[in-house]
């Protein structure tokens, strides 16, 4: 019993690090908001999505100029930023509201006669 159990934990944990492993040599693109810039440690957090928020290690001129709430787009392999590029004209997306902010233009009533 104890040795049917040892052996689907090792499966279990094997499996799981082999994912980890996959995730974090993740290579690609990455859409989102910054949420956080530390130049100084190198480092910049992004909200890419609703409930995904990524921790990314960057060289210094990567960050020089980003500010919270700006949207970028990041190139990436693994845990670091190759290349991050702030998008012009895409509205920001507000952490405190869960998506993001549009306004409206304002609506005609009709006149009471």
């Amino acid at each position: 019993m104890f040795r049917r159990l040892r052996k689907t934990l090792t499966i279990a944990l094997t499996v799981l690090c082999v994912t980890s492993a996959v995730a974090l040599a993740a290579e690609g693109t990455l859409l989102g908001t910054v949420q956080n810039v530390d130049a100084q440690q190198g480092r910049i957090t992004l909200r890419a999505g609703e409930d995904n928020v990524v921790e990314l290690r960057a060289p210094a001129e990567l960050l020089t100029g980003l500010q919270s709430g700006d949207a970028v787009e990041v190139t990436r392999s693994g845990r670091n930023a190759t290349f991050i590029r702030r998008q012009e004209g895409v509205q920001e997306q507000r952490s405190d509201l869960g998506g993001t902010l549009r306004l409206q233009p304002p609506v005609e009533l009709p006149k009471s006669q």
